[in-house]
């Protein structure tokens, strides 16, 4: 805008009396004010010749002052300095700067508070724009760890050399993720090691195994004659029931089935079977010979009664004990409530039940002298004449029938026992079942025994789905005080109910639930995380009747004896064992260090390169974003002042 200066000459009075009044009013109006810049504002932050003049014809007008960055305020001064400027020229100016004067007196009706969100949203925006993401990409290939990006954004490459590298970084990139997903498959799919224990178990902290004899004789001949001598049709039905192979025949009796009940069956299998008195000749523990009604309790098991040695209470084996046949049992000494996943207590007497053993050789292990009275035999449950033993847990109901070992009478055997101590890490109960393939026990609550082990496990599936099937029970199997019992006629529905439930012994598909009461065989029996069996080695010799032996081994005579007699030793040979672990094969730890270590072949990857991208993509991302936001801007609001105030800013373009 054309600016005209007019130098004032104050010693010319002659020329300023000819000037007409309002000039001259306005001459008088500019000398003031330049006495008044030059007294009390010599810091001005504009020169007095380059002041845009008002309109010398209009009042003046009220103009607000502008920020800079350097937040420096022009101070308000009163100022009427004549200019020649056209008055389109400043209204033209003030159409230019219209939207803002139109948005500041708006605010000024409205409000302030109104303005607030669209201002922000504009803000945000603007911040938006002004992040250079190319730049920060390429300053991330500059200075990343990761091996190829520095390459990939170097831009004083050709493009050639670029692609290049791109490709190699791709294809390192792929490599890496195919071979970390061999290993999660890995990982998932077998994710369970049985690994051998460095650390050696020793004799006390587990028990000598329970040792369960039976006799083969299925009735002493004595008392068949004595039944079939008599007139008791239902013990004679009983009898051919026990030793016939076929069904029996009712109606030959003219019996009714329900007079046959449990506790018929029951006294009579007593009566007929040889006792523990009568079977056991001689008993020596840990090198003591003891009595071995101290040592031996009659059991019930599928070959009949037979005696046990180092079996807990049968309240720590049964939750309703009163529902199993009290027969004459007698624990002397203490029992404790046992089970493999807890084992024994630090300060407990090495008295209780179950024993342990003391030491390794026959001398530390047991030892019995067993009497077959072959004279007595009426019925075998095989063709042959003796005895069939079975080492088992001390929380178990043995299966003599299917996995016994036979001792022939006459001879001397020696059983080495070696225990076979299974144990498992708490990490790995958080891996599904179908790939642990065992249970804690906690998790897996029986129907009727306390501890969970497979073999009761099965033995109570077969007795739940006999039961369900053919409305009965073997008498063996584990049951309640009113479950019916089963009679030969019934031998062929529980034979097949044996081997439907054997098909899918292992299934787990949870169809059992908790209790394994179901309609299908389905038994989910896998073994315990923690368990202990027994493995036996076994050696035989002849016994002479012509070699001397010990007088409290011989029962009656020489002859009686190397016929009918059997010695047993069964004893440990080493005084620590080595136990099987069932342990993660791959924890988190080692999935993330070879996955780590994979990285770090094909691409460098490591933690901190995992920083590098959090901090390039999310943290300094938004602190520029923030730092922009609160940068300062130039502001420039006009609004009409106070007009009772003769005060004029310089209003700038």
């Amino acid at each position: 805008m054309p600016i005209k200066l007019y130098h004032r000459d104050y010693e010319n009075k002659d020329q300023e009396n000819e000037i007409s009044p309002v000039v001259s009013s306005q001459k008088m109006t500019d000398k003031t004010t330049l006495n008044y810049l030059r007294t009390h504002d010599p810091n001005a932050p504009y020169s007095i010749n380059t002041v845009h003049l008002q309109n010398p014809y209009k009042p003046p007008q009220r103009l607000e002052g502008f920020s800079t960055r350097g937040n420096s305020k022009i101070r308000p001064v009163s100022v009427k300095i004549k200019y020649r400027s056209r008055d389109t020229t400043l209204r033209s100016k003030h159409r230019k700067s219209g939207s803002l004067i139109r948005d500041f007196a708006a605010g000024q009706h409205s409000g302030r508070d109104n303005d607030k969100t669209p201002r922000k949203n504009e803000s945000m925006k603007q911040c938006l724009k002004n992040v250079e993401i190319k730049a920060a990409l390429e300053q991330y290939c500059a200075n990343t760890s990761l091996h190829g990006l520095r390459y990939v954004g170097d831009s004083n490459l050709t493009i050639g050399e670029r692609i290049f590298w791109m490709i190699a970084f791709t294809l390192a990139v792929l490599a890496a993720s195919y071979y970390i997903w061999i290993l999660y498959r890995k990982w998932v799919s077998t994710p369970i090691i049985i690994s051998l224990s460095p650390e050696s178990v020793a004799l006390d902290e587990f028990p000598f195994p329970s040792v369960t004899v039976c006799n083969m004789n299925n009735a002493k001949k004595s008392e068949a004659a004595r039944i079939n001598a008599g007139q008791d049709r239902r013990k004679k039905l009983l009898l051919d029931d026990r030793c016939s192979n076929t069904e029996a025949n009712f109606s030959a009796y003219d019996l009714d089935e329900s007079a046959i009940t449990w506790n018929n069956m029951l006294h009579f299998t007593i009566n007929v079977s040889q006792s523990c008195a009568e079977m056991l000749h001689v008993c020596q523990w840990r090198g003591n010979i003891t009595d071995c009604e101290k040592l031996f309790n009659p059991t019930l098991t599928d070959e009949g009664m037979c005696c046990n040695f180092n079996s807990v209470d049968k309240k720590f084996l049964f939750y309703n004990a009163q529902d199993w046949p009290d027969l004459n049992n007698t624990f002397p000494f203490n029992s404790i409530d046992w089970n493999p996943e807890t084992g024994y207590e630090g300060n407990l007497h090495t008295e209780s039940l179950p024993w342990r053993p003391y030491g390794a050789g026959q001398f530390y292990g047991l030892t019995l002298v067993l009497d077959a009275d072959i004279a007595e035999y009426y019925c075998s449950s095989t063709a042959s004449v003796g005895f069939k033993m079975l080492l088992h847990n001390p929380v178990e109901t043995p299966k003599i029938a299917e996995y016994a070992f036979a001792i022939t009478p006459g001879e001397e055997t020696r059983i080495i026992v070696t225990p076979r101590i299974s144990t498992a890490s708490k990490s790995i109960i958080s891996i599904p079942l179908r790939k642990r393939k065992c249970f804690f026990t906690s998790e897996r609550k029986l129907r009727y025994y306390r501890t969970y082990t497979q073999r009761n496990c099965v033995l109570e599936c077969e007795a739940n789905y006999t039961q369900k099937n053919c409305d009965c029970v073997q008498y063996y199997m584990p049951k309640s005080s009113n479950t019916p019992i089963c009679e030969k006629k019934d031998d062929p529905c529980a034979h097949e109910t044996r081997l439907a439930m054997e098909i899918k012994l292992y299934d787990d598909d949870g169809s059992l639930g908790p209790l394994n009461i179901t309609g299908t065989p389905s038994c989910n029996c896998y073994p315990g995380c923690f368990e202990i069996n027994y493995n036996v080695e076994i050696s035989q010799s002849k016994l002479m009747p012509n070699i001397d032996m010990a007088d409290f081994f011989v029962k009656k005579d020489k002859e009686y004896f190397s016929k009918n007699m059997a010695v047993v030793h069964l004893f440990l040979v080493e005084s620590q064992f080595t136990k099987f672990v069932k342990n993660e094969l791959f924890g988190f730890t080692e999935f993330l260090s070879s996955t780590g270590g994979l990285l770090g072949l094909f691409m460098g990857f490591s933690f901190m390169s995992l920083v590098e991208i959090g901090y390039f993509v999310i943290l300094r991302f938004w602190c520029r974003i923030f730092k922009n936001s609160r940068t300062s801007r130039t502001v420039l609001h006009v609004h009409p002042l106070n007009t009772n105030k003769n005060v004029i800013y310089p209003f700038v373009q």
